[in-house]
Order: C-alpha cells, then structure tokens, then sequence
C-alpha cells in the first residue's frame, strides 16, 4: 500500500472528510488535536462573531463587549479594582465627559460574503488609497513587517489582496489626511472594517494579511474609533493568537524545534508575532483580563535577538513585551507584593539598560515609570495612613514625571505613536487629578499644587496641538479636561467661568461637583483618605 494511502486510512474522521493532513495520523475514529481545536475555536467565534458590528444595548459597551469573560483572577469585584484599569478608566472618563464612538451615517453593513475592497465600493479613490497607504507605510509599516524598499505600487497590490488590511490601513493614514476628509470617511471604513472582521474571523487558516489588519486594529483601537476600546483589542488580538495556532504561517515560532538561523522573511513573521503579543499584552494590563500567553511563548519573543536582522526598534518591542509580561504577573495582584514587583521591575531595567543609551529609549522609560505607578496604585489600597502618605507622594512623583517626559521628548514622529502610549499619558493625569482631590490638603504640605496643575493644563494644551482635531490626541486631550475640570474646578480663573458654564450644559452630571460633594468617588479606586 502506498505511503499516503496508509496515511490517509489512519487519519481521523474529520480530516478525511475535509481530504487534508492528519497531524495526528495513529488515531482513528476521533477527531485529532487540531481538529479539536479547531473545533472549539469555531464553536466560540460563531458565539461571540454575532457581537461584531453590534451596537450594544448597553450604553458602555463597544462593537465588541468590554464586558468579557475571565478577569484576573485576583481582582475581585467588590474591591473595586476595575475603577483603575487604566484603559477601563479611561473609556469610563471619556463616556461620561461625552465622547461617544462615531456612528456611520448612511452606509449600512456590507454583506459579510462580499469580497470586495473599499476602492471597488466606492468609499475611496485608487489615488486616495495611495495617498494613504504611502502614508501609512512611511510611519507604520514596520509594526506589519511592510518592506521599506517596497516600490508604492508593489505595497497598494499587496494591500488590497485582503480587503481587511486594506481597510484598516486606510483607518490610520485618514486621521492624517484632510481635515475635510477624515470626518466624513473615518465613520464610513470604520463601520467596513468591523464588518470585515466579522467575517474574517469565521474563516481558517488565516492568512498573513488577517494577522497583520488585527495588529493595526488593536494597536490603533481608540484612533480608529475615536473612543477607547471602540474595538476590544483584547477580544481581537486574542483570537488572532488562537488563529495562530492553526495557521503555518508562525509554526516555526510556535513549534519548539525552530531553527537557530532566521531569514529576512521569517524574521518579518515574527515581528508580527512579537507585535501581536505586545498588543494583547497591552489590553491584558489595560482592562486586567486574563492572558492567553504563558511564560514559555513570552520567551520565545525574544529569540528574535538571535538575528542578525534586528533593529533597534524590533529589540525594543522585545523589551517590552517583558515588561508588560512582569506588569501583568505582579502590579496587577491582590493585594501587590510591593518589594518582589519592585525587584523584577528593576532586574528587567538592567537587563534592558543598553536600550536606554540607544534612541525613542524614552517610551521605555515611561513604560517602567506607568509599571511603578500601576504598583503604587494597588498598594494604596490597604496601607496605614503613613506609609500611603509615602504612596501618593511617589505617586504623583510617577505621574508627573511621565506627563512631563512625553512633553520633553516630543518630535515629529509624536503624532505617528501607538494609541497604548497616549494611554499611559492619559492613565497618569488622571490618576494625578485624583490624587490631587481625594489628598489635596496632605499633598499641599509636601508639593507646589499650583505647578501640578499647571503641569496637566500643559498637558491639556499639547494634546490639543498633535495632528487633525480628529487625532486620538485631542480625544483624550477632552477627557483629561473635562476630568481636571469636575475634580479641580478651583484652579480655573474667573476668565473660564463662560467656559465651565458652557460645558456643564452638555455634561452637568460630570462636571457638576456636586456629585462629589456628598463623597460619591465614582472615578476613584477604593484609596482610603489619610484622615479618617
């Protein structure tokens, strides 16, 4: 009997049927281990795929529920931990200071069997879609592993094989086109795009291009949709690492028995590996849910740094993706162990000291600082009157100390940043404008209260000047204003009161402070006041 045919017999029933490759080709009668998981991977897209594209009974839920399954298991609910997730606390900030996810007008969702890319629908031109993917290829196209010699031509072909990539490539570059432009198409290809994912994520094996379109969809979540978690980059991310595993594409990374040589080719596949990681990893932190990585797949990031292929800014997403790993595994506890995550924080600066001496080192920086201020925040939870007057000073020491680095550092290249930086930014004034209401006559005795707000007005200014006013920037450059305006409403001058005046008419129940005044810390995790 022919070698194929003996295999082919003792393959499983689902593999027959389908006439593709057993991996499992002893077993017979039963379906093998990737149909198993293939299996259940279908079984829960086909659950959760009805959710894409819906715009939710509730009023706090994006296309895809923010209300998902498994949290980490030790934050409880009653202790009101989810008060300071950072992107949790933002997306709440921002609902309530009225920033509400756009809504297309006049354009329905496609029909999920519609193949065609949004330059055949007549949302763009074929110039307009150079335009943008030149763009977007300029200043984001090594988070996708896009070649930078590529010809234009070359890159808009390759683009437009997965209408998905297309698309989402697309939702970036607008936000830097006309201003005229952006408002109208934005709302248009983020509805096509949360179309085309839907669709997208039914099928299997994935290509490289789908992996690719959920690194920008989750990278750029609140960009694209103008709101925090628009899309739930931990959802999409986290399903695009399931897909991983039934797809070839990543097999040599995933499989332990990977060759130690890496091809410029391979390489780019595990950029976008490592890149995948790093934005669920972000989203883990960011809305303290469960992880779908282990220890193991976090190490096998780092192999990358064997090439003689990577690049500062590969090894940098490298570092990374550790620090976030040691954010996820220990400042995010309950209660935290203060001196451990203080260790592991520190041991991984050293490890990764020689990228602090090397160029855009200070996104680092500022990841180790939210790291510390994400620790601080936990600890303050359950500490005696002293040792959390000790917290909130380093607090915010952190906070200010991350505001004032992203307004030191900023350049050209400020308005092209990942939305998670701006996260950070905005995570940190936040959590300074709390402090500085809940502990303002302790604080006045140690800080200069008057430059601590001036600090975040500053803030406020500089998010307000990157880029089109439809820049994720000036999104959160609203919420951090608004929020400074409810909890700090005796630093404005008598010349704003026309201001204060106008927007209490829009959002009254948030910038009315007398919300507050009965002791209602809606925004505020469960510190407890040093007095008493």
């Amino acid at each position: 009997m022919p070698p194929d045919r003996g295999r082919a017999s003792r393959a499983c029933t689902a593999c027959r049927k389908i006439k593709t490759r057993c991996y499992e080709s002893d077993v017979t009668g039963r379906p093998c281990l990737r149909c198993e998981r293939l299996s259940r991977l279908e079984q829960t897209v086909s659950s959760l795929v009805k959710r894409l594209g819906e715009d939710g009974a509730h009023r706090r839920t994006s296309f895809i529920s923010t209300a998902s399954p498994n949290p980490i298991p030790e934050n409880d609910a009653s202790s009101g931990i989810h008060s300071t997730a950072p992107v949790l606390l933002i997306r709440d900030v921002a609902y309530e200071v009225g920033v509400r996810q756009q809504h297309t007008t006049g354009v329905s969702p496609r029909s999920t069997g519609d193949s065609s890319d949004i330059i055949s629908k007549g949302l763009i031109t074929t110039q307009q879609a150079s335009e943008m993917i030149e763009l977007f290829h300029k200043h984001y196209g090594r988070w996708v592993a896009f070649s930078p010699t590529a010809l234009l031509h070359t890159i808009l072909e390759e683009v437009r094989q997965s209408p998905l990539l297309l698309c989402a490539c697309s939702l970036i570059a607008i936000r830097h086109s006309a201003p005229q432009l952006a408002p109208i198409l934005a709302p248009q290809l983020f509805q096509e795009a949360r179309t085309l994912l839907a669709s997208a994520l039914l099928d299997t094996p994935q290509s490289i291009e789908f992996f690719q379109a959920t690194i920008i969809l989750s990278m750029w979540s609140t960009t694209i949709g103008q709101t925090p978690l628009s899309i739930d980059s931990w959802l999409v991310s986290g399903f695009a690492l399931q897909h991983s595993l039934a797809s070839d594409i990543f097999a040599p990374i995933i499989s332990p028995d990977h060759s130690t040589s890496v091809s410029r080719s391979e390489l780019d596949r595990w950029c976008i590996w490592n890149h995948l990681c790093l934005a669920h990893l972000h989203y883990c932190v960011g809305t303290r849910r469960r992880s779908i990585l282990d220890r193991k797949q976090i190490n096998e990031c780092r192999k990358i740094l064997d090439s003689d292929h990577a690049t500062n800014f590969e090894t940098r997403m490298v570092a990374e993706v550790n620090l976030y790993w040691i954010i996820y595994e220990s400042c995010l506890k309950v209660p935290v162990d203060l001196p451990s995550t203080q260790a592991a924080l520190h041991e991984w600066r050293q490890e990764w000291k020689f990228l602090f001496d090397q160029p855009r080192s200070q996104f680092l920086q500022m990841g180790f600082q939210f790291a510390q201020l994400l620790a601080f925040d936990q600890a303050l939870k359950s500490r005696s009157a002293a040792v959390r007057e000790s917290l909130v000073s380093e607090m915010i020491r952190l906070s200010a100390s991350i505001i004032q680095l992203a307004l030191d550092t900023a350049d050209a290249r400020t308005r092209h940043l990942s939305d998670h930086v701006y996260h950070m930014i905005t995570f940190a004034a936040v959590t300074l404008c709390r402090l500085l209401h809940m502990y303002e006559s302790q604080v006045a005795s140690s800080h200069n209260l008057l430059e601590l707000d001036s600090l975040v007005l500053t803030l406020i200014t500089w998010l307000h000047s990157i880029g089109l006013p439809c820049h994720v920037a000036h999104t959160l450059g609203d919420v951090v204003s608004a929020f400074h305006i409810k909890l700090r409403p005796n630093t404005y001058s008598p010349s704003d009161s026309q201001t204060l005046d106008e927007l209490r008419l829009y959002f009254p129940d948030l910038l009315g402070m007398e919300s507050l005044d009965g002791g209602n810390y809606d925004f505020l995790p469960d510190w407890e006041p040093q007095n008493q």
